[in-house]
């Protein structure tokens, strides 16, 4: 694997490598996580302000009217 050099504060670098050496982990592995970490929550606030505009639309009254009549349906299944 390719690796790389960034700049960062001289704080950052010793409070990435006290949280690596607590961790026992190397210092560029808590920074893979942070990184994954920051894309899952972005992707998650993407995921909830969709589902929160859906929820404000039209949409969601017509879908929410159709599973209101299909609940309502009630039919007996034929005996085996």
């Amino acid at each position: 694997m390719a690796t790389t050099t960034i700049r960062v504060e001289m704080e950052t670098r010793d409070r990435l490598n006290e949280l690596a050496r607590r961790r026992r982990v190397p210092a560029s592995r808590i920074v893979d996580e942070l990184v994954r970490e920051a894309d899952d929550r972005a992707l998650l606030e993407s995921a909830s302000e969709a589902w929160q505009r859906m929820a404000d639309s039209d949409a969601v009254a017509g879908y929410r009217a159709e599973a209101d009549d299909l609940s309502a349906f009630h039919t007996r299944l034929p005996d085996e």
